[in-house]
């Protein structure tokens, strides 16, 4: 979020979430979208009825601790309903509380979920005021440029909502209309039953949008994963799906057709999408798959010979990491038959040729240079199978 930007464009909305600017912060971070989709595929929700449930295995399994406590059982005591999942077998749990610390957000303010979205319900009378300054519900071109950026930011960013012209509900507008008047509302508590509402979709309409990307991967690096990561030295930013976001500023307005395009102008002083050098591998050794053969074995023994550590060649990543990470898409265009196939044939004419001129130059200039008949250790490598070592 790029409020300077907004603002410097006519659409200063920093004043709606004052009290949100820790989690906006937070967005600016990358998301790591291989772990988010492994903490998904295995999360659920563990609520009042789970823990009975697991109550109930307890006593099938040992029928002497019926009547017993939960404390009594060995388990821990049901506080509250939460989201749990694993990475690499490390639990992981996600309560409001959690996401109240994280983005540094007190667990108060009003919350309300499950009205009745129809004409008689008396909210409909109060966010129309707040919207549309009528009684009655407006249309979205109805709406200034601010509360349109407001409703764009709560799908996106607050209750995202994963693309789609649905309408929103009585809900997300009296969610709306809290931060319009600047009425303390419990985020924390909002998001959290938002993306336990996410998660039940999955099951009941197969839905495989996943909400809250950067959150989650926020909360998977205050709770160690990402350390754990780091001390195994074998995973890239690639390897990871490593993106950063799209960034709402004055372009978006205009994207948007808030403003007109001569109007818009790019500032010094924009926010520029997230640039980190991967934290993943601090010490990770300078090789990669696109080094030659024999640089990557003497690497890999000098570093055993020196720190007692092995390194896997499978383990050696593609490329260098580091630069630039990729925006974040939703929509990524497939391939076509024909394409596959012509871009699968370009790769190998391209690699064909590069295989056969490092090959070549490994012997040549080190004949030239010793002129003896012992062989190097460039010449011994060229033979050593790369999986077997």
């Amino acid at each position: 979020m790029d409020f300077t930007s907004l603002a410097h464009h006519g659409c200063n909305i920093r004043r709606f979430y004052e009290a949100q600017d820790r989690y906006f912060d937070m967005l600016n971070g990358p998301t790591y979208m291989n772990l988010v989709s492994h903490f998904w595929v295995r999360a659920h929700v563990y609520n009042r009825q789970a823990a009975k449930l697991e109550e109930h295995g307890n006593v099938l399994i040992d029928p002497t601790l019926e009547g017993k406590t939960r404390e009594e059982m060995g388990l821990e005591p049901f506080t509250c309903t939460d989201i749990r999942s694993s990475i690499m077998g490390i639990p992981v749990f996600i309560s409001e509380r959690v996401i109240s610390w994280l983005i540094r957000r007190a667990f108060e303010g009003r919350f309300l979920s499950g009205l009745v979205n129809n004409k008689t319900s008396p909210w409909n009378e109060v966010v129309n005021r707040t919207m549309f300054n009528s009684t009655k519900k407006g249309k979205y071109c109805d709406l200034s440029m601010e509360h349109k950026l407001l409703l764009k930011i709560q799908n996106e960013n607050l209750l995202p909502k994963g693309g789609g012209g649905d309408q929103p509900s009585l809900d997300d507008r009296v969610f709306m209309h809290f931060f319009m008047t600047s009425e303390k509302a419990n985020v924390p508590k909002y998001i959290s039953r938002h993306m336990i509402k996410t998660l039940r979709e999955r099951k009941t309409i197969k839905r495989s949008w996943i909400p809250y990307g950067r959150l989650i991967s926020e909360i998977l690096h205050q709770g160690g994963i990402l350390s754990a990561l780091s001390e195994t030295k074998i995973f890239t930013n690639k390897q990871l799906d490593t993106v950063t976001g799209k960034i709402i500023n004055g372009s978006t307005l205009r994207h948007m057709k808030l403003i007109r395009k001569e109007d818009y102008k790019k500032l010094e002083i924009d926010l520029k999408e997230s640039n980190p050098i991967s934290n993943l591998m601090e010490d990770f050794p300078p090789i990669c798959m696109q080094d030659p053969l024999d640089v990557r074995v003497n690497f890999i023994l000098k570093h055993y010979e020196t720190t007692g550590e092995t390194i896997r060649m499978e383990d050696v990543p593609e490329t260098m990491y580091g630069g630039a990470l990729p925006v974040a898409s939703r929509k990524k265009r497939k391939l076509t038959k024909e394409e596959y196939l012509s871009e699968a044939e370009d790769d190998k004419e391209a690699s064909e040729p590069q295989k056969k001129k490092t090959k070549k130059a490994k012997v040549a200039p080190q004949v030239e240079a010793t002129g003896s008949d012992v062989p190097s250790i460039q010449e011994e490598v060229q033979d050593l199978d790369p999986v077997r070592f």
